[in-house]
């Protein structure tokens, strides 16, 4: 079906999120919310997609969402008026119904719900969940298939209260039938508002047309506070590492580790427990990840050894059979196959070759107060324990740096290396 414009209502104020952040730009293994709601926008109808925003946001809409469009709900009169603002981007097509603020809402649920709109030749459908708990949601009355009206927990009576169907709010109609119909809405309820569910009710007194789809409830939670934040991570984060389990990853105490929406983690990979990997991250096979360490925007090769306490900073690219031991710093580096950092050393914006080891306590100086430098270090180094590399530096094939040594000078191929101050007592003053 490709007559589809996506209007996604992101207008709310965050007001029971208590939070400097908007709920929308919070955190979601590596995407911000809104941001999922737009990956799935994109999969349906491309860049036919329209964010009703608020006065606060639209800018930082505007400066993520390149190629949308954008309308401002002024007067925050409940969903009616939110889709009433957007209606020049509307007309003539079958409107999507998202919220920006619903994240773990699925490809596949939105298929059925075109589905089943296309092939029963409706004018409406709507997705609807089952729960034992539906304090706080829409409840759907039907008949059959068909949805008769949506009450909101505000002026449900006991009765309607008892009903375990649920309204997502996500649904699916002809723009056409919409603003015919949608001028209908009263506002005469507790808060005053138009709700756009209840069109439900006005559109099954014309000729029934609006039916629904059911989804599991966990799909279709939305953010409204910190406490369901923390619940809709566990969710996302769980499906990630049950996939990845499934591949044949080991996550040790998977309650403990933390992955992103794109981390790459091939079979035979290890992961122990505390263990951050943010995304942009590609772990090839048979890698182990230590405890306590954070991996970001890298790749690590095959059978390499990571931590514990081990940190793999941006654009870093670690080889095979490469071991980044504990307490260890890699940033913006290359680090060949076969490689050795041991231990409380920092490597950063270097080159390193091949069979390299570097002794505890090593760090590349990489800084000098202006801009960055680059240190090189070709194959078959051995690097002395406390050893400091003053960048721009090489240091040659098959040399040695001795132990406590701080090197201000490139290093020939094959040499041994060694810069030490001479020992110096200025004052014998012990006492006995």
């Amino acid at each position: 079906m490709k007559n589809i414009t996506t209007v996604i209502l992101a207008a709310g104020k965050s007001s029971r999120f208590k939070n400097n952040t908007s709920k929308i730009f919070q955190d979601l293994g590596g995407l911000s919310i809104i941001e999922h709601v737009y990956q799935l926008a994109k999969k349906i109808s491309k860049n036919k997609i329209v964010f009703v925003c608020n006065e606060e946001n639209i800018g930082e809409l505007k400066k993520k969402f390149i190629g949308c469009s954008f309308v401002i709900q002024k007067n925050q009169k409940g969903t009616a008026d939110a889709i009433l603002s957007a209606k020049k981007y509307l007309l003539h097509t079958n409107a999507l119904v998202l919220f920006g603020d619903v994240p773990l809402i699925t490809y596949a649920n939105i298929k059925k719900l075109i589905n089943n709109f296309s092939k029963n030749k409706l004018r409406g459908s709507m997705i609807a969940f089952k729960t034992d708990k539906p304090f706080g949601y829409g409840r759907v009355k039907t008949q059959g298939n068909f949805v008769t009206s949506i009450v909101e927990e505000l002026n449900a009576s006991f009765k309607e209260k008892k009903i375990n169907l649920c309204n997502s709010g996500v649904m699916l109609c002809s723009s056409k039938l919409l603003f015919t119909h949608i001028a209908k809405i009263s506002d005469k309820n507790t808060k005053k508002e138009k709700y756009l569910p209840d069109i439900f009710h006005i559109l099954h007194n014309i000729d029934k047309s609006f039916t629904y789809v059911l989804s599991g409830e966990d799909e279709m939670l939305g953010v409204n506070s910190i406490k369901d934040l923390i619940r809709i991570d566990k969710i996302y984060q769980n499906k990630i590492k049950d996939r990845m389990i499934k591949k044949g990853v080991i996550i040790v105490e998977p309650d403990t580790v933390r992955l992103s929406f794109d981390s790459i983690v091939k079979r035979g990979v290890t992961i122990e427990p505390f263990v951050s990997i943010k995304r942009g991250v590609t772990i090839e096979a048979n890698v182990t990840i230590k405890s306590h360490s954070v991996i970001e925007t890298c790749t690590i090769g095959k059978n390499s050894l990571i931590g514990p306490y081990a940190r793999i900073r941006p654009n870093s690219k670690i080889g095979e059979n490469v071991k980044i031991g504990n307490y260890v710093e890699v940033k913006n580096s290359i680090i060949g196959n076969n490689c050795s950092i041991s231990h409380l050393s920092y490597v950063g914006d270097s080159s390193f070759g091949k069979n390299i080891n570097v002794g505890a306590g090593t760090v590349t100086c990489n800084y000098d107060g202006k801009k960055k430098q680059k240190t090189i270090v070709e194959d078959g180094v051995f690097i002395g324990s406390n050893s400091s590399l003053i960048a721009p530096i090489k240091i040659g094939k098959n040399s040695t740096i001795g132990a406590g040594s701080v090197i201000t000078d490139n290093i020939p191929p094959n040499s041994l290396a060694l810069e030490r101050s001479k020992l110096k007592i200025l004052k014998k003053n012990r006492k006995k």
